[in-house]
């Protein structure tokens, strides 16, 4: 159903009402029991029909950005420990 707009004075302004009825729908009679699903097996639906197609790819991604990561840090790391050295030695 389209909202039906009103014009509001108030201190000079018109500001629009809006007016909404919106109808509830109806849920189908299933013995007064309404079964909620767990956060398992929703996972494990969404899992199993719609993540199995870019896991794959979402992975190899993933993978080449952590050794993208790592790689600066590994020479940080090395760069430390020869400052830590060259400090010792003096």
């Amino acid at each position: 159903m389209k909202p039906t707009i009103h014009l509001n004075q108030r201190h000079g302004l018109s500001m629009p009402k809006t007016d909404c009825n919106y109808h509830v729908g109806s849920m189908p009679n299933r013995g007064g029991r309404f079964r909620r699903a767990s956060i398992r097996a929703v996972s494990h639906d969404y899992f199993k029909n719609e993540a199995r197609s870019t896991f794959a790819t979402e992975a190899a991604v993933f993978s080449v950005i952590v050794m993208t990561a790592a790689v600066p840090l590994i020479y940080t790391a090395m760069a430390l420990l020869h400052l830590v050295r060259s400090v010792a030695a003096v």
